[in-house]
């Protein structure tokens, strides 16, 4: 299951999953009310999206999924990761959070709206 809000960001951006270059990333502030957000090919075929906050110094993951997106139509989680101390991570069938997934997905559309949040920073 792809992340919809994700691919709109991108698509904004001007890119895509395919186009992304390793160590690519897109960050948007989330402002008083929610987590920052960030996007980022950590590998060729694993893209991570992560809300996150700073705690003493300390970025705190609230929460991070990293996805192999080797099929881009079709995502498949890998990792989750909850600070402080949550974390599961399975690369050969993949993680069973679509529910998670559906609702985090509703979540991302109505906290950072592609066509508004676009332009970000990007590292």
């Amino acid at each position: 299951m792809k992340l919809e809000a994700v691919q709109q960001i991108l698509e904004e951006e001007g890119t895509s999953i395919e186009e992304m270059e390793v160590n690519e990333s897109y960050s948007y502030d989330g402002g008083e009310a929610f987590n920052d957000l960030s996007i980022e090919k950590v590998y060729d075929n694993v893209l991570s999206v992560e809300q996150h906050y700073t705690q003493r110094m300390d970025r705190m993951s609230d929460p991070e999924v990293r996805f192999d997106v080797s099929d881009p139509d079709n995502w498949m989680p890998i990792e989750y990761r909850q600070d402080p101390g949550l974390y599961r991570r399975d690369e050969e069938d993949g993680l069973e959070m679509d529910d998670f997934l559906k609702t985090w997905d509703k979540n991302l559309q109505n906290q950072f709206p592609a066509e508004e949040v676009t332009g970000g920073d990007e590292r």
